[in-house]
């Protein structure tokens, strides 16, 4: 079986002279011929091959070479191999005697004869003046006449004769003889690789009349790889497109070119090779997405034989030789899918799009496909297109968003799915152009029949809406929806409204202040549907936390919320925000609340993941106990997650993932990584005036105070109550700003308005209600009171309050605060056992700068005499035993005093040996016992 030559190798259009074309970009090789053939010219034989892929100008080369022969005095002779003459035998021998002035000479195949005559014609030939011998494709030359260049190449050694022979790169030999035997292993070698930028720029120059601008012949080189016959072919597609704009012609439109001729000319070469024509076609169809097993089912290929035809593809250059199957060429791609019927073309992407979603591959792969096959039906796509859809409006491809769901509606669809998909397209026009999207808006409603249809897909996007621009869209279909229906339709207007209400109060201050207006309302009208009835109780129990008026009120509407089957809008941002917020005061609501998000369907928002939702609600939760390690753990998980997709500066859950991960690091010691975490999320600078922007204000804050940086802390922890405040959302059970004020403003010697703010804070907590609230407002006031005594009293009253909540940290702090405050007060014996609490809790929480402090304080209260301690130890004894002797484990001494498991063990044991006791049981009595005899 004879190899095919594509099409581009058989027809030879030269659009400049040969030797002008040959010389562009062809110096070096032009310089190596002038040399060779001087070298043959004084005696010195020789024979070359000159090999590269299809269609790079070998042929012209070749052509120059001839020319420059001749003006050097060579007697030339030009033979070519052609696939359709392989069964000629001495076809090219002919040619090359009909040169060398042969008439008459028997050149009949198959006598040896015939091969002594072929060499005392050459012989002859050389005698006279050197001889250049050119055979161009000599893969495709007949066995007698590559047989008689084998006879005549050892015998001509020492004439003046140089053979050239030009051969394709990877092209399997007529007839199994390989050039190697023809020429043996003494011929040299000239490998011709794509022109060069330089090479190509003037070949444009000396083809279009336009000026040649960098760009486009760098696109021109890219998609061509410097190949000479698809340069050419792409001129001529440059020259029918675009006529005498070709200068205008950018980049991108070079990429799309194509020429259908070169499609239709690989095919039919490609047929004799088994299967690679059905190959070339299924690799030009799966694009980026093709990998052998895929190109083998999408050809129809044996498996084997697939391997076997990528192994020939590869060695004819015509796909790249990597770990992926593509095209070397882009231009060869494009224009074997050029050469596809349009409907047989799109049937080719609609079983690829089939063959990618059954091999799992990503929703945005296969919706590529989809596109291309229009005029196919093809119901199972739907929900693809749209997926696709929402990641293309996402990463602000919106032409290529609304261009899926126009595919999307070719399908056929219900009148709800229709809407569904005339809505996401409102959403893909509104990103782009919002006076463009509101006119689309207004149509797709107008054609709405079915207005609780419209309903249900207005509540969709009001769920689905995740920034600020698309929540202020998804407002205005609801309430354009709302304006359609009728007073019998009374239950889909007050779900519609109660939605529009939960997405205007987590948006700017503007729309939030709007929602607070009719919460009242909501609250009074309580459905009939007891699916509403759900949706009436969240309302309810948020009402009651963003009035901070009953904590007991919210916690008993939230528990019959939380009794409901799931509902989607208790994911929703805001909605999810507040109720981890209150929640955690009541962990068996909390656990419910845990359990009613966890769902195996996809989450509406974009950014969001199956289970992000509930990780993020774990991590608040440890944070909110004090449990810093673990909290971390599920918030850092997720901000990679968030991070990758891009969405940190967007999405309400991620910048609140941002904002509480902030609050971890800075309790944990590592303000260093929490700088870093905002500064990388972009939340250094300004912030937009968006609800969930107020957590960021809130932990930067905190960050700020750890940094010994309070006026900048305190504008911060100001800024974030201001925004609460203006959006009538002030609560100690949402943001607890007030309490970290008041550190600020006492960081700056500020007393006086940092106990009117505590004042304020506890008269909030008082009205709410649960321990925690009570107990952190009580920390500030104990802080930032004048009177030690009434300071005293309200930090033991904060520890009481505190010890009834889950706030392990916050009930630390109480502990370290009211044993400083002790302890300055000239009061160690009563501060000590107050500060070694704070030592445990902090240590069980793992807060390393609470560790730190209370240590010191700790180590402050013990009394050393000149000759150590009133117990006869050292004075480091003295304090590893006190600490152990109130309990405290090994490891939380070794932490709140800075020492090794190691050095606290020798020191209990010298403890032990001076005190006469023999463990850590009989610590505490011994210690009483020497300080009663001192």
């Amino acid at each position: 079986m004879t190899s095919p030559v594509p099409a581009w190798v058989v027809h030879r259009p030269v659009l400049v002279p040969a030797a002008q074309s040959a010389c562009l970009g062809r110096e070096v090789e032009l310089r190596t011929m002038r040399t060779m053939l001087a070298k043959a010219a004084a005696g010195r034989s020789a024979i070359v091959t000159m090999t590269g892929e299809l269609g790079v100008g070998k042929s012209v080369l070749l052509e120059a070479t001839a020319e420059l022969a001749r003006t050097m005095g060579f007697a030339v002779a030009v033979g070519h191999g052609a696939r359709l003459e392989t069964h000629l035998d001495g076809g090219v021998i002919r040619q090359l005697a009909d040169d060398l002035d042969g008439e008459g000479v028997d050149l009949r195949p198959d006598r040896v004869s015939s091969l002594e005559a072929f060499y005392r014609l050459v012989r002859q030939a050389a005698d006279q003046r050197p001889v250049l011998i050119i055979i161009d494709d000599i893969h495709v030359t007949d066995i007698w006449s590559m047989r008689s260049m084998a006879y005549i190449r050892r015998r001509i050694t020492d004439q003046p004769v140089l053979i050239l022979l030009g051969s394709t790169t990877g092209h399997p030999p007529a007839r199994e003889v390989s050039l190697q035997e023809l020429t043996g292993c003494s011929a040299e070698t000239v490998v011709l690789g794509g022109l060069d930028i330089h090479g190509v720029t003037e070949l444009l120059r000396a083809n279009i009349s336009a000026p040649v601008h960098a760009d486009l012949a760098a696109a021109c080189l890219e998609v061509t790889c410097g190949n000479a016959y698809l340069l050419q072919s792409m001129f001529g597609a440059l020259r029918l497109h675009f006529g005498d704009e070709i200068g205008a012609v950018t980049p991108a439109e070079v990429r799309e070119l194509a020429s259908a001729d070169i499609g239709e000319q690989l095919r039919v070469r490609l047929r004799p090779l088994p299967g690679c024509a059905e190959l070339v076609r299924a690799v030009a169809v799966l694009g980026d997405e093709a990998t052998v097993d895929m190109v083998a089912a999408m050809s129809g290929v044996d498996y084997a034989q697939a391997l076997r035809g990528i192994d020939a593809l590869v060695r004819l250059r015509i796909l790249c030789n990597s770990h992926t199957v593509s095209f070397q060429h882009p231009f060869v791609r494009n224009s074997v899918l050029g050469d596809l019927p349009v409907a047989t073309r799109a049937a080719d992407h609609a079983r690829a799009a089939r063959l990618l979603a059954d091999a799992g591959s990503s929703d945005v792969e296969v919706a590529g496909h989809l596109l291309e096959a229009r005029g196919i039906r093809i119901p199972w796509g739907l929900e693809v297109l749209r997926r696709a859809a929402r990641d293309a409006a996402h990463h602000r491809r919106l032409e290529l968003a609304r261009d899926l769901l126009e595919r999307a509606l070719d399908e056929p669809l219900t009148p709800d799915q229709r809407l569904a998909v005339q809505l996401e397209l409102v959403h893909a026009e509104f990103l782009g152009d919002s006076v463009k999207g509101m006119a689309r808006l207004r149509e797709a409603l107008a054609h709405a029949d079915d207005v609780r249809s419209a309903v249900g897909q207005a509540v969709t996007m009001l769920l689905r809406s995740c920034t600020a621009h698309e929540a202020r869209l998804a407002l205005s279909i609801g309430l354009q929806v709302q304006s359609r229906l009728s007073s019998q339709e009374k239950d889909e207007f007050w779900e519609l409204r109660a939605m529009c209400y939960l997405a205007a109060a987590g948006n700017d201050l503007g729309l939030a202040l709007r929602a607070s207006l009719f919460t009242d309302d909501l609250e009074s009208e309580q459905p009939d549907d007891p699916r509403l009835r759900q949706l009436h109780a969240v309302i309810m129990s948020l009402g009651h936390a963003l009035r901070g008026d009953s904590a007991l009120e919210a916690v008993k509407w939230a528990d019959q919320a939380l009794a409901g089957e799931r509902t989607d809008v208790f994911v929703q941002p805001f909605v999810f925000t507040l109720s981890t917020c209150f929640l955690v005061d009541a962990p068996e609501l909390s656990d419910k609340f845990r359990r009613m998000i966890g769902s195996t369907e996809e989450p509406h928002d974009f950014h969001l993941r199956k289970g992000t939702v509930v990780s993020l609600a774990h991590g608040m939760d440890f944070l909110a106990s004090g449990e810093l390690i673990r909290a971390k753990t599920f918030l850092k998980w997720q901000m990679r997650l968030f991070e990758e997709l891009d969405a940190v500066r967007d999405c309400p859950m991620a910048i609140l993932c941002a904002a509480r991960l902030t609050e971890v690091l800075v309790d944990l010691g590592r303000a260093d990584e929490a700088r870093d975490l905002l500064a990388r999320s972009g939340f250094a600078g300004e912030l937009p005036e968006l609800f969930q922007h107020n957590l960021v204000l809130y932990s930067r804050g905190k960050l700020k105070l750890a940094l010994d940086d309070p006026s900048g802390a305190l504008a911060d922890l100001l800024e974030c109550g201001r925004r609460l405040e203006a959006s009538a959302v002030d609560s100690p059970a949402v943001i607890p700003w007030r309490a970290l004020a008041v550190r600020a403003y006492l960081a700056q010697g500020q007393r006086e308005p940092a106990a009117a703010l505590a004042k304020e804070d506890h008269e909030m907590a008082r009205q709410w209600g649960t321990p925690r609230s009570l107990g952190t407002a009580l920390l500030s006031v104990g802080l930032s009171a004048d009177d030690e005594d009434a300071a005293t009293r309200a930090l033991l009253k904060a520890t009481e309050f505190l010890s009834e909540s889950t706030a392990k940290l916050t009930l630390a702090e109480a502990f370290f605060e009211l044993g400083a405050q002790l302890r300055r007060r000239g009061q160690p014996d009563r501060a000590i056992p107050h500060l070694r609490r704070a030592v445990e809790l902090s240590a069980k929480c793992e807060s390393q700068p609470l560790i730190r402090l209370a240590g010191d304080e700790l180590r402050a209260c013990e009394p050393v005499t000149a000759e150590g301690t009133v117990h006869g130890l050292t004075k480091q004894e003295t304090r590893v035993a006190g600490m152990a002797a109130q309990g405290l484990t090994n490891r939380q001494i070794a932490e709140a005093l800075f020492l090794t498991r190691r050095t606290v063990e020798l020191h209990l044991s010298g403890a032990y040996r001076k005190l006469g006791i023999t463990g850590r049981t009989d610590l505490a009595e011994a210690l009483s016992q020497h300080r009663g005899q001192e």
